[in-house]
């Protein structure tokens, strides 16, 4: 995992390179805890750039960017390249490397195939070729948008960066709130919003071309809709089959993502996803370190009790780690400092208390083990597979039920999507507004579709983020792309018998680690459908938080929101009553637009907010 910014105008860049200079310092600094290990800088009047390393591969030789052998073009590449070595031996007859990075095939596949050569590509990633003779910078993401790729336009330059923020601390860049994006259909069936106006997000399987006379279009060349089956009917292969096919897919997936020269962890919850994964890792990877949230939550579900469980049968390293409101209070002393700093980290007006045990629990895993820099996560075994169907709290008798149940969410997104006001949505017709984007298709197939928008404006999002703000790169062994393509090819007739309970997955566990138990439900994160603790969680940083909250934001001239509308708010959560969950919600997420807002104005001349840095205060659990 690295990062990088810049600035191209292939008319010839305005200004003096020292000027230029200084803001890709400023647009790097942004990304200096995402790439902690080197910085390099290029300009050449046409394009300007910085690069941030976070070190993973070919420790020593393998700064960014890259040449090719007569130096007319490099590649820079923020995330890994799991196939490169068998891409090496296919083109080692015809070029000679100078590094053993992952990055460097890239450079010389460009050299040979142009954009096509995503398509040999197994991994995530998000990259830019410069080609200096011909003035054209190829920028590209992953299949599954893993690896944020952000550019707008100003003027008649282009800016782009790996985040919003090292966009942001550029003056030229655009940073006016973008109110839609807020909408609850917004993010739902296929909008990827960044939040701020003129700020564009390039999709997973897409790329762009810069070059002379050419509009700025990204092009899609992947998509999940290619890979559903051509019609409908029975099923040409068996259950089986697809059982088999996973699992051997999945078994190359996870060992393909352990590639790495530095140390890897795992974020073992005791759920059925990770759980898997430190099976499959285990036999090649005895040192990898598992770390659990403990929470009253995840106690109560009996995620814990199966992560100890596992650890103990799989020999390896587990790290408990305690998160309660006592927690908050007396170890990580949770203030308004760092609630701007997740903010900052995760670069979104939204919030969620995930966001903060994520990323406390990446500080402790940096702390217990300083080596660390790469962390596997179960992320998207759900989206795919069924795993929605059934889980603790949200049962679905069965899998039309499930299938009707998703089918009334998807109108509701895509009227709300539609801007039709929701007081009216319960008077429209059927089918209306129609579906425009994948009609054909069935419930679950759509519902695959929206998954892929969701995982990009939530998920990915901010498990990027709480990772990269350690210096810790996230693999999601589950979306290796194949896996995804196979499960998008399961015909309707057999999506019950595979994805119920998510049956495909809970397969390969019983498999792997068979002492694990079968009925155990699906735990969505830290829920179990009461929510008590979280709650308690949730109001006891409200109660830390608001009071200078409101004296550093809500009594100042042009603040968002009524001071008088959020003391009754904050007056609620803190009287004997409580609060229900939706209070907390909304007022949580009024600060964070506010304090988002702040930051797309001030960045270019406040920079970052004071880091939270490792160690970590938080102790293991008994």
């Amino acid at each position: 995992m690295c990062g990088f910014a810049g600035i191209i105008n292939l008319d010839g860049l305005q200004g003096d390179p020292a000027q230029r200079l200084l803001h890709l310092r400023a647009m790097g600094h942004q990304l200096a805890r995402r790439g902690p290990d080197d910085e390099q800088f290029y300009d050449d009047g046409f394009l300007s750039l910085v690069f941030r390393r976070l070190s993973i591969i070919d420790l020593d030789s393998g700064r960014q960017p890259i040449w090719n052998e007569d130096h007319s073009m490099f590649v820079a590449v923020n995330g890994e390249i799991y196939n490169h070595r068998d891409i090496r031996k296919r083109l080692n007859a015809r070029h000679t490397f100078s590094t053993r990075s992952d990055s460097e095939v890239i450079v010389h596949l460009y050299e040979e195939r142009g954009a096509a050569l995503m398509e040999e590509l197994n991994g995530m990633f998000a990259l830019l070729v410069w080609d200096t003779r011909n003035r054209r910078l190829l920028l590209a993401r992953d299949r599954l948008g893993i690896k944020p790729l952000f550019y707008t336009m100003a003027g008649n330059c282009v800016i782009f960066a790996s985040e919003l923020k090292a966009l942001l601390a550029h003056p030229a860049c655009p940073r006016e709130l973008d109110w839609n994006a807020l909408h609850p259909g917004h993010a739902g069936m296929h909008a990827l919003p960044t939040y701020v106006k003129g700020i564009e997000h390039l999709r997973g399987g897409q790329y762009l071309f810069l070059e002379q006379g050419k509009a700025l279009t990204p092009r899609t060349y992947w998509s999940i809709i290619d890979h559903f089956p051509a019609a409908p009917g029975a099923a040409a292969r068996s259950a089986e089959d697809y059982l088999s096919q996973y699992g051997e897919l999945l078994h190359d997936s996870v060992h393909k993502q352990l590639m790495s020269d530095v140390p890897v962890g795992l974020f073992l919850s005791g759920g059925i996803d990770s759980t898997l994964l430190a099976a499959l890792a285990a036999d090649a990877q005895q040192e990898l370190h598992c770390f659990t949230v403990v929470e009253d939550s995840t106690i109560e579900a009996g995620d814990v009790e199966q992560a100890r469980r596992a650890c103990s049968e799989l020999g390896l390293h587990y790290h408990p780690v305690r998160f309660d409101a006592k927690t908050v209070a007396d170890e990580l002393d949770y203030d308004l400092a760092q609630f701007e700093f997740l903010i900052w980290a995760v670069e979104t007006p939204r919030y969620s208390v995930e966001w903060m045990l994520k990323h406390e629990l990446h500080r402790y895993a940096k702390t217990r083990a300083p080596e660390l820099k790469v962390i596997l996560l179960g992320q998207g075994a759900d989206e795919f597979a069924g795993g929605y169907s059934q889980s603790m709290g949200r049962e679905s008798q069965s899998w039309q039920a499930y299938t009707q149940r998703i089918a009334g969410l998807h109108e509701q997104l895509r009227r709300g999507g539609a801007g039709i006001p929701e007081h009216m949505q319960q008077a429209l017709a059927p089918g209306y507004p129609p579906d425009r984007e994948t009609p054909g298709l069935s419930e679950y197939h759509r519902h695959m579709v929206m998954r892929m928008s969701l995982l990009q404006s939530y998920n990915l999002w901010h498990e990027d983020r709480t990772s990269a703000c350690q210096g810790v790169e996230a693999r999601v062994p589950f979306l290796d792309h194949r896996l995804v393509e196979l499960l998008a090819s399961v015909p309707s007739a057999l999506h019950e018998s595979l994805f119920f309970n998510k049956r495909i997955v809970r397969t390969q566990l019983e498999r792997s680690l068979p002492s694990y138990p079968k009925d155990k439900l699906k735990v969505r994160f830290y829920s179990t459908g009461k929510g008590e603790s979280i709650n308690r969680l949730r109001t006891h940083m409200i109660r830390r938080i608001f009071p200078e909250f409101r004296s550093k934001y809500l009594d100042q001239p042009g603040a968002i929101f009524s001071a008088q509308s959020l003391d009754a708010c904050y007056r609620q959560i803190s009287s004997s009553a409580g609060a229900a969950e939706e209070d907390l919600m909304a007022l949580f997420e009024c600060m964070a637009i506010t304090v988002f807002d702040d930051l797309c104005r001030t960045i270019p001349t406040k920079g970052a907010p004071a880091a939270v840095n490792p160690p970590s205060p938080l102790r293991a659990w008994n």
